[in-house]
């Protein structure tokens, strides 16, 4: 197996949140993670790797407007299965 083509193992996707108090945001970021196999003189090893899939930050008002952080968690979940 060469390294331009490694073999991915998907893992799960996971959600981080950081919340900006002073500006009244909230940054969402979903990363899907794998677990890569690599190969060289060695022998082969493993590493987890992790891939943004959808980075998105939202003001407070727009997430009242959403329904509220409940209603975003909800719809993450439901679309990334985070």
């Amino acid at each position: 197996m060469s390294e331009l083509n490694p073999q991915e193992i998907f893992i799960k996707n996971v959600l981080n949140v950081d919340v900006d108090g002073l500006k009244h945001k909230n940054r969402y970021v979903v990363r899907a993670m794998y677990n890569v196999r690599q190969e060289d003189e060695s022998g082969v090893w493993y590493k987890i790797v992790q891939r943004v899939i959808e980075d998105l930050t939202l003001t407070w008002d727009e997430i009242e407007e959403e329904g509220g952080v409940c209603e975003i968690n909800k719809q993450l979940k439901e679309c990334y299965n985070v």
